[in-house]
Protein backbone atom coordinates (compact mmCIF):
# COMPACT_ATOMS: atom_id res chain seq x y z
CA UNK A 1 0.00 0.00 0.00
CA UNK A 2 1.36 3.40 -0.89
CA UNK A 3 2.20 5.56 2.12
CA UNK A 4 2.38 9.32 1.48
CA UNK A 5 4.72 11.16 3.82
CA UNK A 6 4.18 14.83 2.98
CA UNK A 7 5.29 16.02 6.42
CA UNK A 8 8.81 14.63 6.05
CA UNK A 9 11.61 16.64 4.56
CA UNK A 10 13.08 15.39 1.25
CA UNK A 11 16.24 14.35 3.13
CA UNK A 12 14.41 12.08 5.58
CA UNK A 13 12.10 10.73 2.89
CA UNK A 14 15.07 9.82 0.69
CA UNK A 15 16.85 8.23 3.66
CA UNK A 16 13.81 6.03 4.30
CA UNK A 17 13.70 5.03 0.64
CA UNK A 18 17.38 4.10 0.60
CA UNK A 19 16.99 2.09 3.81
CA UNK A 20 14.02 0.16 2.40
CA UNK A 21 15.69 -0.42 -0.98
CA UNK A 22 18.96 -1.69 0.50
CA UNK A 23 17.14 -3.91 3.01
CA UNK A 24 15.13 -5.53 0.21
CA UNK A 25 18.25 -5.97 -1.93
CA UNK A 26 20.22 -7.59 0.88
CA UNK A 27 17.39 -9.98 1.68
CA UNK A 28 16.80 -11.01 -1.94
CA UNK A 29 20.47 -11.45 -2.86
CA UNK A 30 21.28 -13.48 0.27
CA UNK A 31 18.16 -15.60 -0.24
CA UNK A 32 19.21 -16.24 -3.85
CA UNK A 33 22.76 -17.13 -2.81
CA UNK A 34 24.34 -14.31 -4.83
CA UNK A 35 26.31 -12.59 -2.04
CA UNK A 36 29.35 -12.22 -4.35
CA UNK A 37 27.52 -9.53 -6.36
CA UNK A 38 25.66 -7.99 -3.42
CA UNK A 39 27.86 -4.86 -3.58
CA UNK A 40 26.83 -4.11 -7.17
CA UNK A 41 23.14 -4.57 -6.33
CA UNK A 42 23.46 -2.19 -3.37
CA UNK A 43 25.15 0.47 -5.51
CA UNK A 44 22.32 0.25 -8.05
CA UNK A 45 19.69 0.50 -5.32
CA UNK A 46 21.26 3.61 -3.79
CA UNK A 47 21.86 5.38 -7.10
CA UNK A 48 18.43 4.94 -8.60
CA UNK A 49 16.07 5.92 -5.82
CA UNK A 50 14.07 8.69 -7.50
CA UNK A 51 10.68 10.20 -6.74
CA UNK A 52 10.27 12.57 -9.68
CA UNK A 53 9.98 10.45 -12.79
CA UNK A 54 6.95 10.86 -15.04
CA UNK A 55 7.74 7.63 -16.95
CA UNK A 56 9.08 5.10 -14.39
CA UNK A 57 8.52 2.02 -16.58
CA UNK A 58 10.42 3.60 -19.50
CA UNK A 59 13.22 4.63 -17.15
CA UNK A 60 13.58 1.14 -15.66
CA UNK A 61 13.75 -0.34 -19.15
CA UNK A 62 16.42 2.12 -20.24
CA UNK A 63 18.49 1.59 -17.09
CA UNK A 64 18.38 -2.20 -17.37
CA UNK A 65 19.15 -2.00 -21.09
CA UNK A 66 22.12 0.29 -20.50
CA UNK A 67 23.45 -2.04 -17.81
CA UNK A 68 23.22 -5.09 -20.07
CA UNK A 69 25.01 -3.24 -22.88
CA UNK A 70 27.79 -2.27 -20.46
CA UNK A 71 28.19 -5.85 -19.23
CA UNK A 72 28.24 -7.36 -22.73
CA UNK A 73 30.67 -4.73 -24.05
CA UNK A 74 33.07 -5.34 -21.16
CA UNK A 75 32.82 -9.10 -21.67
CA UNK A 76 33.62 -8.89 -25.39
CA UNK A 77 36.56 -6.52 -25.02
CA UNK A 78 37.89 -8.45 -22.02
CA UNK A 79 38.60 -11.32 -24.41
CA UNK A 80 40.94 -9.00 -26.34
CA UNK A 81 42.88 -7.60 -23.38
CA UNK A 82 42.54 -6.91 -19.66
CA UNK A 83 44.52 -3.66 -19.69
CA UNK A 84 43.13 -0.37 -18.40
CA UNK A 85 43.37 1.04 -21.91
CA UNK A 86 40.86 -1.53 -23.11
CA UNK A 87 38.61 -0.65 -20.18
CA UNK A 88 38.64 2.96 -21.39
CA UNK A 89 37.72 1.79 -24.87
CA UNK A 90 34.93 -0.38 -23.41
CA UNK A 91 33.49 2.63 -21.58
CA UNK A 92 33.65 4.69 -24.77
CA UNK A 93 31.93 1.98 -26.82
CA UNK A 94 29.27 1.55 -24.11
CA UNK A 95 28.47 5.26 -24.20
CA UNK A 96 28.20 5.29 -27.99
CA UNK A 97 25.92 2.23 -28.09
CA UNK A 98 23.63 3.46 -25.31
CA UNK A 99 23.26 6.91 -26.88
CA UNK A 100 22.66 5.54 -30.38
CA UNK A 101 19.96 3.21 -29.06
CA UNK A 102 18.22 6.13 -27.33
CA UNK A 103 18.68 4.70 -23.82
CA UNK A 104 19.81 7.98 -22.28
CA UNK A 105 18.62 7.15 -18.78
CA UNK A 106 20.67 3.97 -18.96
CA UNK A 107 23.93 5.80 -19.60
CA UNK A 108 25.02 5.78 -15.96
CA UNK A 109 24.12 2.13 -15.43
CA UNK A 110 25.97 1.22 -18.62
CA UNK A 111 29.18 2.92 -17.51
CA UNK A 112 28.88 1.54 -13.98
CA UNK A 113 28.23 -2.05 -15.10
CA UNK A 114 31.08 -1.97 -17.61
CA UNK A 115 33.50 -0.63 -15.02
CA UNK A 116 32.29 -3.00 -12.25
CA UNK A 117 32.63 -6.08 -14.43
CA UNK A 118 36.22 -5.26 -15.31
CA UNK A 119 37.16 -4.18 -11.78
CA UNK A 120 35.62 -7.16 -9.97
CA UNK A 121 37.00 -9.75 -12.37
CA UNK A 122 40.22 -8.22 -13.66
CA UNK A 123 42.38 -10.93 -15.20
CA UNK A 124 39.83 -13.70 -14.75
CA UNK A 125 37.98 -15.76 -17.32
CA UNK A 126 34.38 -14.79 -17.91
CA UNK A 127 31.57 -17.31 -17.86
CA UNK A 128 27.84 -17.16 -18.30
CA UNK A 129 27.20 -17.74 -14.60
CA UNK A 130 29.12 -14.59 -13.83
CA UNK A 131 27.20 -12.60 -16.45
CA UNK A 132 23.89 -13.89 -15.09
CA UNK A 133 24.82 -13.00 -11.49
CA UNK A 134 25.81 -9.46 -12.42
CA UNK A 135 22.73 -8.93 -14.59
CA UNK A 136 20.56 -10.22 -11.74
CA UNK A 137 22.26 -7.82 -9.31
CA UNK A 138 21.61 -4.87 -11.63
CA UNK A 139 17.95 -5.77 -12.17
CA UNK A 140 17.26 -6.43 -8.49
CA UNK A 141 19.00 -3.20 -7.41
CA UNK A 142 17.07 -1.03 -9.87
CA UNK A 143 13.72 -2.69 -9.20
CA UNK A 144 14.10 -2.42 -5.41
CA UNK A 145 14.98 1.26 -5.78
CA UNK A 146 11.78 1.84 -7.75
CA UNK A 147 9.68 -0.19 -5.30
CA UNK A 148 11.06 1.79 -2.35
CA UNK A 149 10.31 5.02 -4.19
CA UNK A 150 6.74 3.98 -4.93
CA UNK A 151 6.11 2.62 -1.43
CA UNK A 152 7.00 5.86 0.36
CA UNK A 153 5.45 8.39 -2.00
CA UNK A 154 2.66 8.06 -4.59
CA UNK A 155 3.29 8.44 -8.27
CA UNK A 156 1.76 11.35 -10.19
CA UNK A 157 4.49 13.81 -9.16
CA UNK A 158 2.75 16.77 -10.81
CA UNK A 159 -0.06 16.49 -8.26
CA UNK A 160 2.44 16.74 -5.41
CA UNK A 161 3.81 20.12 -6.48
CA UNK A 162 0.97 22.44 -5.32
CA UNK A 163 1.24 21.07 -1.76
CA UNK A 164 5.03 21.27 -1.93
CA UNK A 165 4.91 24.90 -3.04
CA UNK A 166 2.36 25.76 -0.36
CA UNK A 167 4.61 24.17 2.26
CA UNK A 168 7.52 26.37 1.17
CA UNK A 169 5.29 29.45 1.45
CA UNK A 170 4.12 28.31 4.89
CA UNK A 171 7.66 27.87 6.21
CA UNK A 172 8.72 31.32 5.03
CA UNK A 173 5.51 32.88 6.33
CA UNK A 174 6.15 31.40 9.80
CA UNK A 175 9.70 32.75 9.79
CA UNK A 176 8.61 36.28 8.81
CA UNK A 177 5.81 36.21 11.40
CA UNK A 178 8.30 35.13 14.07
CA UNK A 179 10.61 38.00 13.15
CA UNK A 180 7.67 40.42 13.15
CA UNK A 181 6.62 39.28 16.63
CA UNK A 182 10.18 39.56 17.96
CA UNK A 183 10.55 43.10 16.60
CA UNK A 184 7.30 44.08 18.28
CA UNK A 185 7.78 42.38 21.67
CA UNK A 186 11.53 41.95 22.08
CA UNK A 187 13.12 39.04 23.92
CA UNK A 188 15.19 36.34 22.30
CA UNK A 189 15.22 36.46 18.49
CA UNK A 190 13.93 33.42 16.58
CA UNK A 191 16.39 31.00 15.05
CA UNK A 192 17.66 32.21 11.69
CA UNK A 193 16.26 30.58 8.59
CA UNK A 194 18.88 28.44 6.84
CA UNK A 195 19.02 27.98 3.10
CA UNK A 196 18.98 24.19 3.52
CA UNK A 197 15.60 24.46 5.27
CA UNK A 198 13.91 25.42 2.00
CA UNK A 199 16.36 24.76 -0.82
CA UNK A 200 15.76 20.97 -1.17
CA UNK A 201 12.02 21.58 -1.61
CA UNK A 202 12.67 24.42 -4.06
CA UNK A 203 14.95 22.17 -6.10
CA UNK A 204 12.17 19.58 -6.41
CA UNK A 205 10.05 22.14 -8.28
CA UNK A 206 12.74 22.28 -10.98
CA UNK A 207 13.88 18.67 -11.03
CA UNK A 208 10.80 17.32 -12.79
CA UNK A 209 11.54 19.43 -15.87
CA UNK A 210 15.28 18.73 -15.75
CA UNK A 211 14.87 14.97 -15.29
CA UNK A 212 12.31 14.61 -18.07
CA UNK A 213 13.85 16.83 -20.75
CA UNK A 214 13.89 15.15 -24.13
CA UNK A 215 11.15 12.65 -23.27
CA UNK A 216 7.97 12.62 -25.39
CA UNK A 217 5.03 14.03 -23.43
CA UNK A 218 1.86 16.04 -24.09
CA UNK A 219 2.34 19.75 -24.70
CA UNK A 220 0.12 20.53 -21.69
CA UNK A 221 2.36 18.49 -19.36
CA UNK A 222 5.50 20.01 -20.81
CA UNK A 223 4.10 23.51 -20.26
CA UNK A 224 3.17 22.69 -16.65
CA UNK A 225 6.69 21.40 -15.98
CA UNK A 226 8.13 24.61 -17.38
CA UNK A 227 5.84 26.74 -15.22
CA UNK A 228 6.70 24.79 -12.08
CA UNK A 229 10.39 25.17 -12.87
CA UNK A 230 9.75 28.90 -13.19
CA UNK A 231 8.12 28.83 -9.76
CA UNK A 232 11.25 27.15 -8.41
CA UNK A 233 13.42 29.91 -9.86
CA UNK A 234 11.18 32.55 -8.26
CA UNK A 235 11.46 30.84 -4.90
CA UNK A 236 15.24 30.80 -5.18
CA UNK A 237 15.17 34.59 -5.57
CA UNK A 238 12.68 34.95 -2.71
CA UNK A 239 14.85 32.83 -0.41
CA UNK A 240 17.97 34.79 -1.33
CA UNK A 241 16.23 38.12 -0.66
CA UNK A 242 14.99 36.98 2.74
CA UNK A 243 18.44 35.68 3.69
CA UNK A 244 19.75 39.16 2.89
CA UNK A 245 16.97 40.93 4.81
CA UNK A 246 16.91 38.84 7.99
CA UNK A 247 20.43 39.80 9.22
CA UNK A 248 19.53 43.48 8.71
CA UNK A 249 16.43 43.11 10.87
CA UNK A 250 18.49 41.53 13.65
CA UNK A 251 20.56 44.71 13.89
CA UNK A 252 17.55 46.71 15.13
CA UNK A 253 16.95 47.43 18.79
CA UNK A 254 13.82 45.70 20.09
CA UNK A 255 11.05 46.09 20.95
CA UNK A 256 10.02 48.60 18.30
CA UNK A 257 7.49 51.24 19.30
CA UNK A 258 3.99 49.98 18.50
CA UNK A 259 1.91 53.11 19.06
CA UNK A 260 -0.43 54.25 16.27
CA UNK A 261 0.34 54.56 13.45
CA UNK A 262 2.03 51.16 13.16
CA UNK A 263 5.73 51.42 12.25
CA UNK A 264 6.36 51.18 8.52
CA UNK A 265 8.66 48.19 9.04
CA UNK A 266 6.09 46.10 10.90
CA UNK A 267 3.40 46.91 8.34
CA UNK A 268 5.78 45.94 5.51
CA UNK A 269 6.49 42.57 7.14
CA UNK A 270 2.75 42.07 7.65
CA UNK A 271 2.22 42.71 3.93
CA UNK A 272 4.83 40.03 3.11
CA UNK A 273 3.04 37.51 5.31
CA UNK A 274 -0.26 38.43 3.68
CA UNK A 275 1.20 37.89 0.21
CA UNK A 276 2.49 34.46 1.21
CA UNK A 277 -0.87 33.41 2.68
CA UNK A 278 -2.99 34.71 -0.22
CA UNK A 279 -4.89 32.15 -2.27
CA UNK A 280 -3.25 31.51 -5.67
CA UNK A 281 -6.49 32.29 -7.48
CA UNK A 282 -6.60 35.84 -6.12
CA UNK A 283 -3.26 37.48 -6.86
CA UNK A 284 -2.98 40.64 -4.73
CA UNK A 285 -2.50 43.99 -6.39
CA UNK A 286 0.97 45.36 -5.73
CA UNK A 287 0.69 48.64 -3.83
CA UNK A 288 2.88 51.63 -4.46
CA UNK A 289 6.43 51.24 -3.23
CA UNK A 290 7.34 53.21 -0.13
CA UNK A 291 9.59 56.15 -1.06
CA UNK A 292 13.01 56.55 0.49
CA UNK A 293 11.83 59.56 2.50
CA UNK A 294 9.37 57.41 4.46
CA UNK A 295 12.14 55.00 5.41
CA UNK A 296 14.35 57.90 6.44
CA UNK A 297 11.55 59.14 8.69
CA UNK A 298 11.18 55.60 10.01
CA UNK A 299 14.89 55.59 10.89
CA UNK A 300 14.43 58.74 12.93
CA UNK A 301 11.33 57.33 14.61
CA UNK A 302 13.10 54.10 15.57
CA UNK A 303 16.45 55.70 16.36
CA UNK A 304 18.18 53.43 13.85
CA UNK A 305 20.88 54.29 11.28
CA UNK A 306 19.41 55.68 8.07
CA UNK A 307 21.50 53.44 5.72
CA UNK A 308 20.22 50.37 7.61
CA UNK A 309 16.56 51.39 7.22
CA UNK A 310 17.06 52.27 3.54
CA UNK A 311 18.58 48.82 2.92
CA UNK A 312 15.70 47.14 4.79
CA UNK A 313 13.15 49.14 2.80
CA UNK A 314 14.74 48.14 -0.51
CA UNK A 315 14.81 44.45 0.46
CA UNK A 316 11.16 44.57 1.57
CA UNK A 317 10.17 46.16 -1.73
CA UNK A 318 12.11 43.55 -3.75
CA UNK A 319 10.52 40.73 -1.75
CA UNK A 320 7.03 42.15 -2.27
CA UNK A 321 7.58 42.33 -6.03
CA UNK A 322 8.84 38.73 -6.13
CA UNK A 323 5.88 37.49 -4.11
CA UNK A 324 3.53 39.39 -6.39
CA UNK A 325 5.06 37.57 -9.38
CA UNK A 326 4.70 34.30 -7.49
CA UNK A 327 1.00 34.97 -6.86
CA UNK A 328 0.38 35.70 -10.55
CA UNK A 329 2.21 32.52 -11.55
CA UNK A 330 0.22 30.50 -9.01
CA UNK A 331 -3.04 31.89 -10.37
CA UNK A 332 -2.03 30.81 -13.88
CA UNK A 333 -1.02 27.33 -12.68
CA UNK A 334 -4.27 26.93 -10.75
CA UNK A 335 -6.30 27.74 -13.86
CA UNK A 336 -4.37 25.19 -15.94
CA UNK A 337 -4.70 22.49 -13.29
CA UNK A 338 -8.45 23.08 -13.05
CA UNK A 339 -8.76 23.00 -16.84
CA UNK A 340 -6.95 19.64 -17.01
CA UNK A 341 -9.26 17.98 -14.47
Amino acid sequence: MVVALPSLSPLWRNSLRIWLATTLVIGIMLWAGRSQVLGLALVMAVLFVNENDLTPARSIGQMVGGALIGILTAMVLHEISTSWVVLGIALLVTGVLVRNLGLLKGLSTGYLSCWALELMHHGKQFNWALIFNMALAVVVGILMAQIATWALWPRRPLQQLPALEARIAGQLSQQISAMQQWLGTGGSPPAALRSQDLLPSIQLLQQLRDHNQGLPMPAHTKHLLSRWAQAGSLWRHVLRQWLLLEPLLRQLATPLPTESPQPLLLSSLADLVGSLQAQPTTAPVLGPSSPAQRWLEEAGHLGAPQPLLLAIGQQCQDLQQLLHSRALLQASLQQRLEASQ
